[in-house]
């Protein structure tokens, strides 16, 4: 049996789930500025509530009473909500590149240990780099990305839903087919991009060992051949996983976009004709779906790198030369 055939028989099961205990451990070095940075996206994302809500108060100011001082300051109002959301967002993304630069640090020293001792062990350390970029940045995904889009899409969603429910109940209504319909198009491509993503990334490792091999034979004519059958593996590998995102990430986009005009449509059936209120129903109804699509998304991307935290812990729980393999598999 090749190495390939045997990565291949590998890549039809489904990859392990996440260690969580072990992932969230990374992050008790940074838990401070963590909680700090959740807590300004969490800010921002409340504050972005005052603009659709304000900006429906301020058209029917207009349009129902032609009243241009009430107009003017809920203009000046909005504004400044924009301002003050930016500058949440502005300090919360500057935290994150602080304790993502942190994390990718303790994690990739991790890594290298492990490498170092595997090194040592004199197994094959050949494709092992692209763990420390690609494999290392999975690990920032479900840390780092998961807290702070987690927590600011969840908000949103709430948010967004209650104050939806407090203008027009009948909203509500409108968008709980189409949150269901977007739940079950992610439901049935979850796993499938799972594994389409495991299977690329062996792939993409193959690839650079067959690199390595392929220098090392000098001038040997059949060199181009044998790398570019690795290469159409890993363009088969890529198409697959690309059209199960695309379908994905496509399909629960477009019930995004209609929940919006579907609120608007049963709200002026249930009678609700004043055009600021229409106005406020339609960005709050977009809200809810950006909030909630945003959580579909995060779902399907942690099934989709379980492949690469596997490699990432594999590789730093390489035992040390004098220590038997056993010693790694009953930890």
């Amino acid at each position: 049996m090749t190495e390939h055939d045997d990565m291949t028989d590998g890549s039809q099961t489904s990859p392990p789930p996440i260690p969580w205990r072990r992932v969230t451990g990374l992050l008790r070095p940074i838990w401070r500025g963590v909680a700090g940075m959740v807590a300004l996206s969490v800010t921002g994302v409340l504050i972005g509530l005052v603009p659709p809500l304000a900006l429906g108060v301020l058209v029917n100011a207009l349009v129902e009473r032609n009243d241009k001082p009430e107009a003017l300051l809920l203009a000046g109002l909005v504004a400044l909500a924009v301002v003050l959301e930016a500058t949440a967002y502005i300090l919360s993304d500057g935290m994150y590149a602080q304790n993502a630069s942190r994390l990718y640090g303790n994690l990739r020293m991790q890594m290298f240990a492990g490498a170092v001792r595997r090194s040592r062990r004199g197994q094959d350390t050949t494709g092992l780099a692209s763990r420390f970029i690609s494999d290392a940045e999975t690990i920032e995904r479900i840390t780092m990305s998961l807290l702070d889009t987690g927590a600011m899409t969840l908000v949103e969603f709430v948010s967004a839903m209650v104050a939806l429910g407090i203008l027009e109940p009948w909203g509500v209504v409108a968008v709980l087919p189409l949150l269901a319909g977007t739940w079950i198009v992610t439901r049935r491509t979850q796993e499938p991009a799972a594994s389409a993503g495991h299977r690329r990334q062996e792939e993409l490792e193959l690839m650079t060992r067959a690199i390595s091999r392929e220098l090392e034979h000098g001038d040997d004519p059949q060199a181009s051949g044998r790398f570019r059958t690795a290469v159409e593996r890993v363009m088969k590998a890529e198409v697959r996983y690309g059209w199960l995102q695309a379908l994905n990430l496509q399909g629960s986009g477009g019930l995004a976009k209609l929940g919006p005009i579907a609120v608007v449509v049963v709200a002026a059936f249930a009678g609700s004709h004043h055009a600021g209120t229409l106005v406020a129903l339609y960005l709050l109804a977009q809200r809810t779906f950006w909030g909630f699509d945003g959580m579909v998304d995060l779902s399907l991307g942690m099934h989709s790198v379980r492949g690469a935290v596997a490699r990432c812990f594999d590789l730093i729980d390489t035992p040390r030369a004098d220590q038997p393999e056993s010693l790694r598999k009953a930890a």
